[in-house]
């Protein structure tokens, strides 16, 4: 009798303490009844305390959320085709938090309560306006159709034949250590595969959708031609790694934030769980401009051990620090060159730039067809050469941590080639006039080469 007892005595001290706490939230005195615009929302870090007080604090938070405005606070999941859309999706919060990493949600907010209201809340972080990201190549034309060994294959792809050596006297091959990057799983956040292509050989997948109205399948075909460069049998840098779509851009080429940042979340749940840590991200994508949520994931991926490699965007010799994901540190920004070890006339530059690779004329497959190609310009199809080339290192000489292996990489590039450079240079910078604000800003003269 007197255990029961206890236990309720226990139970409902529990429930008045948490029905206490729920009531005695202040919710906001004024009533926000204007427009709702979708926000990304990222709560504080807090290394000194424990899982328990965190994810108490995290139900505080949303708690506080539906009782005062009424907001569902459900996990942010996958897409399983164009039709699985929230149908009250202005009253849900969007969860991708990850537990003892970090916390956060999308959401519909009155512009007027975020700025008068959530932004100065205890526990909030970073406020941000969702904000667009899209592709970053242009069409040109279709057409059909762990060792220390070095494995040489003939090509006519220029793109493939310059990173292999240091001169631009290319010898019509592309030579490569044989473990031709075995063993490591390439996340492309992107448009979608087309996984049956036969470029692939079987080593594509789907991962998971996280764009609106979106189907699993690339119906844009960026993403397709993005991940041959990486690994594709022909086209590709690491023939024998894996590549996974992770699709947040829609047949447009477009997507937002808040999808943007489910896809890396995903790949963090992926990583920690699987017993293979050799996680690359390619992110042939740029945002309109910068995103401090963005970033601050970027950040946590780069603690983790996942390797980012992102492009520098289109923007005609704009900054790169201006611009989502290229500005962040703990990414791998990648600028794109011609034929001629000249900068392409559309990438972005600056000090957020880390190495430059082939981005003009650069021909892979694409999703018209099993067997189908087509050629595109851009920061885009400069990144996966990167991403590939990371891939190449880790095979041969295994993994190590970002920071590690971005020095690795810079260390074997192929420094001061980089032609049609303003007169004001260094040794091994370059200097550019940064068109947004009119200062100086250095470029790294980094050519990129894969390892021998």
């Amino acid at each position: 009798m007197f255990p029961s007892f206890f236990k309720f005595i226990i139970t409902l001290l529990l429930f008045t303490s948490f029905f206490y706490k729920v009531n005695s939230l202040k919710c906001p005195k004024r009533h926000y009844r204007g427009k709702q615009e979708k926000f990304v929302v990222i709560l504080k870090d807090n290394p000194s305390l424990n899982s328990r007080s965190l994810n108490s604090r995290r139900r505080d938070h949303f708690n506080k959320m539906s009782k005062c405005l009424n907001k569902t606070t459900i996990p942010t999941i996958p897409f399983h085709d164009d039709t699985n859309k929230l149908d009250n999706e202005k009253d849900v919060l969007q969860d991708f938090n990850v537990e003892n990493v970090i916390t956060g949600y999308v959401g519909y907010f009155d512009p007027n309560f975020v700025k008068d209201e959530l932004k100065d809340w205890d526990d909030v972080d970073v406020v941000e306006k969702e904000k667009t990201f899209k592709v970053t190549s242009w069409k040109r034309k279709l057409s059909k159709r762990s060792s220390n060994d070095i494995v040489q294959q003939s090509t006519t792809l220029w793109n493939l034949d310059r990173i292999d050596q240091t001169t631009n006297k290319l010898d019509k091959k592309f030579k490569y250590p044989s473990s031709a990057g075995k063993g490591v799983n390439i996340y492309v956040i992107d448009t979608g595969i087309s996984i049956a292509h036969k470029e692939f050989e079987g080593r594509a997948k789907f991962g998971a959708s996280f764009c609106d109205k979106c189907s699993n399948i690339d119906d844009n075909g960026h993403g397709t031609h993005v991940a041959a460069i990486v690994a594709g049998k022909t086209f590709g840098v690491a023939k024998l790694s894996n590549v996974i779509a992770v699709k947040v851009l829609d047949k447009f080429g477009i997507g937002t934030s808040s999808s943007v940042i489910a896809g890396l979340i995903y790949v963090f749940n992926e990583h920690m769980k699987n017993k293979n840590k050799n996680t690359i991200i390619n992110m042939s994508l740029a945002g309109s401009d910068d995103s401090l949520t963005i970033n601050l994931i970027m950040q946590k991926l780069f603690a983790a051990g996942i390797h980012v490699v992102v492009a520098a965007g289109n923007n005609f010799h704009s900054n790169s620090c201006n611009f989502a994901p290229a500005s962040s540190p703990h990414a791998i920004t990648v600028g794109a060159i011609d034929e001629s070890d000249k900068l392409t006339d559309f990438t972005n530059i600056g000090q957020c730039v880390n190495i430059f690779a082939p981005g003009k004329n650069i021909q892979s497959a694409w999703k018209s067809s099993n067997t189908s190609t087509k050629i595109l310009d851009g920061t885009s199809q400069a990144t996966p050469h990167v991403s590939g080339t990371i891939a190449l290192m880790i095979s041969k000489s295994g993994n190590k941590s970002p920071s590690q292996i971005k020095n690795d990489l810079i260390n074997i590039s192929t420094k001061n080639v980089i032609k049609d450079i303003p007169s004001k240079n260094t040794n091994t910078k370059i200097l550019i006039l940064d068109i947004n604000n009119g200062l100086n800003i250095a470029s790294p003269n980094n050519l990129l080469k894969v390892p021998g």
